[in-house]
């Protein structure tokens, strides 16, 4: 029986057009595609969570597995919309549901399990993520079968989670991130999560970094001179992915589609385990 898994697109109203008017996908689309990597024939539900209130298409319990995406939104400067979504995730904790997250994915899960993020001291990291290392437990988790222990991986952030909640496993970070991949529990509940975007392409961050380099540059994010430079690197990576095959080995992890997503392959596989117990 293929799986059945809830995508929550947890990005507000404003911020989702943001993304489209800049020429780039929502979040639902790009999970998606993610999943028939290694799913094809996935039951695939999208939750556009950007009302207090959104009309779940099913139970809970219906879904083998739910994927929270990232979001524009700001999670250490709580409003209704937030505490709604950290009040579902702790829902799905206690459900024993199994979850994965991305950037504010593993922020929302580090908060509904009890632990704190913060807005990151060495400021925004966009577009690399350079050099996210394995932790020892990192190395021997099954989120990392089929990774190298060091790579650059794709992100957008502004917040980083500050302290890990209590029986938490950090997995990863770099030096910009302290927490760059976590799994973290409540109750019956585990959720794998990672704050750099696996969902990400190089023509995805280019749309996005192009499309709002004058807002990060007047708001000091971005310099004219690094904007330019990462819509230059994520334009490369877009030419290099048509032929991953034949992609320098350091590149792999970002323009190898199987391989920048392996960490959600691999919780797939422990959803299947679950599902059949």
């Amino acid at each position: 029986m293929p799986v059945k898994l809830l995508i929550a697109d947890i990005y507000s109203t404003n911020g989702r057009a943001g993304i489209v008017s800049v020429g780039g996908s929502r979040a639902g689309d790009m999970f998606t595609r993610a999943v028939r990597l290694h799913r094809p024939d996935a039951e695939i539900s999208v939750l556009t969570f950007d009302t207090t209130s959104p009309e779940m298409p099913a139970p809970i319990e219906a879904f083998d597995g739910i994927i929270w995406s990232g979001s524009n939104l700001t999670i250490h400067r709580p409003n209704p919309l937030i505490e709604a979504q950290i009040d579902l995730a702790r829902a799905v904790f206690d459900s024993g549901v199994p979850q994965f997250g991305v950037c504010y994915g593993i922020q929302l899960a580090t908060v509904a399990a009890g632990g704190s993020v913060v807005a990151n001291p060495n400021g925004p990291e966009i577009g690399w993520a350079r050099d996210v290392t394995l932790t020892d437990a990192g190395r021997g988790h099954p989120m990392y079968r089929g990774k190298v222990d060091r790579f650059d991986a794709l992100c957008w952030h502004n917040d980083t989670v500050w302290e890990l909640p209590e029986n938490a496993e950090l997995l990863a970070g770099n030096a910009h991130s302290h927490v760059q991949a976590a799994i973290l529990r409540r109750g019956r509940g585990e959720f794998w999560a990672v704050q750099y975007h696996l969902e990400f392409d190089g023509r995805e961050v280019a749309s996005l970094v192009s499309g709002n380099a004058p807002a990060l540059i007047a708001a000091g994010a971005l310099t004219e001179a690094s904007a330019t430079a990462i819509v230059g690197d994520m334009n490369q990576l877009a030419v290099i992915a048509k032929d991953p095959s034949a992609a320098p080995e350091e590149l792999r992890p970002v323009v190898d589609p199987l391989v920048r997503t392996a960490e959600l392959g691999n919780w797939l596989d422990r959803v299947d385990v679950l599902r059949s117990r």
